[in-house]
């Protein structure tokens, strides 16, 4: 037997096939392109998610030979937030906007003000980046779009779409969306209805393990999968990677780092804090919830430098910064290049490099960023431990997971010895396969082993002391330059 797991991100679909002992038998990638026309704008078209499975499992099939023959469930995950709107013929309408696309920040604040209990009933206040808020955007500067719309899924629901024939989501992406009832795991009709959104428009919702369709045998014999196997609802790419890790149950804890960052804790019971900025969201998994401090620039800080010093070696990159010593840099990185969620929660805030001189160098400059983003990670740490305490050492996955120089300064600027778990680059994949093998009759107990650790990663405890005054330093740069920022990214 063996189970597939699908993961449809921002820039690359993953796909993975696993043996019952979840042993990874094959694993693929495809990259995505996204559409950035203007600061703050960010689309996909949705077809750019099948067409990147079709081939992720078409090289698959090809690594795995008759094992891929042998699957017995499909399970799925995808990023969060970014909305395809289809016609009556299931077709999209436009482009999906994204979640850093930031354009929908002024449908936010109204969204705050004129729907009463938005922020308690849905788990955070109002942002740019979530559902509703992208979909009162299109209402108003895309109409005939937004009226033809007769249906709204989410990234990986459109594939499952395609996969099935059934229109359905699961609890944590529709808690990404701002249209859901946290606590009654229902549809929250008050920003529905402010929205104009008709009941039949949002998709049936079932919990990540459930089956929620079969495989096509037309799309079957396409894909050479056998026809009718099951397919799990699936869920958004941090629950799902959550479950990868066997995170489950309340007090645990994990970081990712990719494109944005997120540090996510596990709760069982529902309980949202509207004062600061995490968003409290349900788990893809029955009876689960988990609160996120959620950072829009993660990974892709440290792409932007090497491009703009055209550094194309990143790993070489790395090497010369960890060869130059440790830290703490003597310049600070303020990493909001695409705005931020937690903790300002302000679209238009901006990135700044503070204490330059001229013998700055790349190198300078690149280990600033790594310690600029590993601030912004401690600042979602601070919150989440005065809501929850965070049990034992945190597991790293991500893009950011293969650069132990940049493990090592996030152990240190957090004070909490980390780990990377074995297979981390294949997470929120081997989460999606572990929700096919429930759809398909396994108990989440078999279904969802702790993670096997590959490396721990300790922090310097000589570089603490050091390390925390760069912080104090840090929160002192978002309230100094707020105004600065906005002004330039509003074009004044």
């Amino acid at each position: 037997m063996t189970y597939l797991g699908l993961d449809i991100g921002t820039t690359a679909t993953k796909a993975i096939l696993v043996d019952d002992r979840q042993s990874v038998l094959a694993a693929a990638t495809v990259a995505s392109r996204i559409d950035q026309p203007a600061p703050g704008l960010s689309e996909q078209d949705p077809d750019t998610w099948i067409a990147g499975v079709r081939l992720a499992l078409a090289r698959l099939r090809d690594e795995a030979g008759p094992a891929y023959g042998a699957v017995r469930a499909i399970g799925l995950s995808g990023h969060m937030h970014s909305v395809a709107l289809l016609d009556d013929g299931l077709h999209p309408v436009r482009p999906a906007l994204l979640w850093n696309d930031t354009r929908g920040q002024a449908q936010a604040q109204r969204l705050l003000q004129d729907v009463p209990d938005i922020s308690r009933a849905t788990g955070v206040r109002p942002m740019a980046s979530f559902s509703a808020a992208k979909l009162l955007w299109i209402r108003e500067n895309d109409p005939a779009a937004f009226a033809a719309t007769r249906h709204v899924l989410w990234a990986k629901d459109y594939v499952r779409l395609w996969l099935t024939g059934a229109l359905a989501t699961d609890m944590s992406d529709a808690a990404g969306s701002q249209l859901f009832d946290q606590q009654n795991r229902t549809w929250f009709a008050p920003v529905r209805d402010y929205l104009g959104l008709g009941p039949a428009i949002l998709p049936e919702l079932r919990d990540g393990t459930d089956c929620a369709g079969r495989l096509r045998t037309a799309t079957a014999r396409d894909l050479g999968l056998p026809p009718g196997i099951a397919v799990a609802t699936g869920g958004g790419d941090t629950p799902v990677g959550a479950v990868g890790l066997g995170r489950v149950d309340a007090g645990q804890s994990y970081i990712s780092l990719g494109t944005g960052a997120v540090y996510v804790t596990v709760q069982d019971t529902y309980a949202p804090d509207e004062a600061v900025g995490l968003h409290t969201f349900a788990h893809c998994v029955p009876r689960r919830w988990y609160q996120m401090a959620a950072m829009l620039n993660g990974a892709s800080c440290l792409a932007w430098v090497a491009a703009l010093c055209r550094e194309s070696d990143l790993p070489a990159l790395l090497r010369r910064v960890e060869a130059r010593g440790p830290g703490p840099s003597r310049i600070l990185f303020q990493p909001y290049l695409r705005g931020e969620r937690t903790p300002h929660d302000d679209a238009l805030a901006r990135g700044a490099f503070i204490g330059l001189d001229a013998s700055c160098d790349v190198v300078d400059l690149a280990r600033a960023v790594l310690e600029g983003v590993a601030f912004s990670l401690r600042q979602g740490q601070d919150l989440l431990a005065c809501q929850q305490a965070i049990s034992g050492p945190v597991p790293l996955i991500g893009g950011g997971a293969r650069s132990p120089e940049w493990a090592r300064i996030m152990a240190t600027v957090l004070g909490r010895d980390l780990v990377i778990p074995r297979n981390a680059e294949h997470a929120c994949a081997l989460g999606a396969a572990r929700l096919g093998m429930v759809a398909d009759g396994w108990t989440m107990a078999d279904a969802m082993p702790a993670f096997e650790i590959a490396q721990a990663i300790a922090p310097d405890h000589e570089a603490i002391p050091l390390y925390d005054a760069q912080y104090a330093q840090f929160e002192r740069l978002y309230p100094a330059i707020r105004s600065i920022g906005q002004g330039t990214a509003a074009g004044l």
